[in-house]
């Protein structure tokens, strides 16, 4: 555990010990009583209160959103096409389809590392305090699309 985990945890039980103290006014007539129903729920709630912020924090920071494939988006903005991929991967829509339904659906590859694998540039999104490149990779069978696999590299 880092040094600064205690020193927040007591800067959030400061406060969480007078609001609690504050409401139990109303239940607990007994100052003594109360005092120290006040001091148990602060030791008990401060490290949950704490645990939940920083949750909250990596939750915002780590968040990307999804969103269902739609051409229209897709042609839109190149850059944001990392926020339809994994609905391109789970749903199974590419699954069996020939290159020219594929090229009709989201285009020509800009890469080919062979006729047989097209790899798609998705763009950059967020990765916590750096980036991540996203690509599309389809790797074709008989002319068929067999394979679709997403590839994230966080920098």
């Amino acid at each position: 555990m880092s040094p600064e985990v205690p020193i927040i945890v007591i800067i959030l039980a400061i406060p969480t010990f007078f609001i609690l103290r504050w409401i139990l006014k109303r239940f607990i007539k007994n100052k003594k009583t109360r005092n120290w129903t006040s001091i148990f729920g602060t030791i008990i709630i401060a490290p949950i209160l704490y645990i939940g912020l920083v949750m909250a924090f990596f939750s915002y920071l780590f968040y990307e959103p999804q969103y269902d494939f739609e051409k229209e988006r897709w042609f839109a903005d190149k850059n944001a096409r990392f926020e339809m991929r994994d609905d391109l991967v789970n749903s199974g829509i590419l699954n069996g389809k020939s290159k020219s339904e594929v090229i009709e659906l989201i285009g020509k590859s800009e890469s080919n590392d062979s006729t047989e694998i097209w790899t798609y540039d998705l763009g950059m999104s967020g990765a916590g305090f750096g980036w991540q490149f996203n690509s599309l990779q389809l790797t074709f069978e008989n002319g068929k699309v067999t394979d679709v696999k997403k590839h994230e590299i966080v920098d």
